[in-house]
């Protein structure tokens, strides 16, 4: 009787304890719901943070001014027209990164040439000689003279007494000029210069003989257009012609200071301004009855000087109002 008062009693408590075991107290089920709400919400978090991390850079081998190529590739690209790209592509070359040259190589802008200063020439006189061998006066100096240029000086000599080269060089003229120089002879010198000789009675040296100075390239005299004994000397730098009391100090018989260092551009300015103040002079305008004969005596020259100079024609007839000058430079 009690076993099934025991069996009775159990059939009833199962299912009391076993619904009390199955509802959870308030704070309990708080307690569980937070948990797991907590471990949601960290999941969650885990994953936004590693949404929010950027993959690591690439550290490159060596670092470059040049620009990465936009296609993708590790190259660094070099502007051709970057005028140090040549450097750069050797230090890319030496550090072993790949590198590619872009773009296309400009042509340089041309230079612009700056006009250069004239160098000027000075050539050495120090050892020049005085062509006449004693002390003597100038009959007329070098310049402007009866409306045209005197190029050279006038001595007064003696007649036969010698006349001897100044500088070393080689005779590249030796003739006659009646109307003009009468006997003369040119020598050309090793500097450049050229030294004329004229109105000789007689000349000793000829074409292609090579003088020393002191060497007598002829005799004094009163040749070619010419009223008494003296000598004609001039001295040239090509088409320049140079005043020889620039360089001979003729009262003294010596040279001039300076002679050793004689300036070319110096002597070319004094040449210029003797030329553009000749243009007021070197001219002569032919009038009604004039003649030939009469204009070259109004310029102290030669009828075969006057016409070689103007391109005459001896024998022909001079027109009024002609320019005709005296002489060439």
């Amino acid at each position: 009787m009690q076993f099934f008062r025991k069996v009775a009693l159990g059939s009833i408590l199962a299912p009391i304890v076993l619904s009390l075991a199955c509802i959870a107290t308030p704070a309990e089920a708080a307690a569980t719901t937070g948990a797991k709400k907590d471990e949601k919400s960290s999941v969650q978090e885990k994953g936004k943070n590693a949404a929010k991390k950027k993959p690591a850079k690439k550290s490159s081998p060596a670092k470059s001014k040049g620009k990465k190529s936009s296609k993708g590739s590790d190259k660094v690209l070099i502007d051709a027209n970057d005028p140090k790209a040549f450097t750069k592509a050797i230090l890319m070359e030496k550090k072993g990164v790949k590198y590619e040259v872009v773009g296309e190589k400009r042509p340089a802008a041309p230079k612009v040439e700056q006009k250069k200063k004239p160098i000027d020439i000075y050539l050495d006189l120090s050892k020049m000689l005085v062509p006449i061998t004693h002390e003597a006066l100038v009959g007329s100096p070098y310049g402007i003279r009866d409306h045209r240029l005197h190029r050279g000086v006038d001595v007064n000599v003696i007649k036969n007494e010698p006349v001897v080269a100044a500088l070393p060089g080689r005779v590249i003229m030796s003739r006659y000029n009646a109307g003009g120089y009468g006997h003369y002879i040119i020598v050309e010198h090793e500097n450049g210069l050229q030294t004329v000789y004229g109105h000789l009675s007689e000349r000793l040296q000829k074409v292609d003989d090579y003088v020393y100075p002191g060497d007598i390239v002829g005799l004094a005299g009163s040749t070619g257009k010419s009223s008494s004994a003296h000598l004609h000397f001039e001295i040239r730098y090509g088409e320049v012609n140079i005043d020889p009391a620039t360089v001979i100090d003729f009262p003294h018989w010596s040279l001039k200071k300076g002679v050793e260092k004689f300036s070319i551009k110096k002597a070319t300015i004094a040449h210029r301004n003797i030329q553009n103040k000749l243009k007021k002079y070197n001219y002569y305008v032919v009038k009604k009855g004039d003649t030939l004969g009469d204009i070259a005596n109004w310029f102290n020259i030669s009828v075969e000087s006057l016409c070689r100079i103007n391109n005459l024609n001896k024998d022909a007839p001079l027109r009024i109002g002609l320019k005709l000058h005296g002489s060439k430079n």
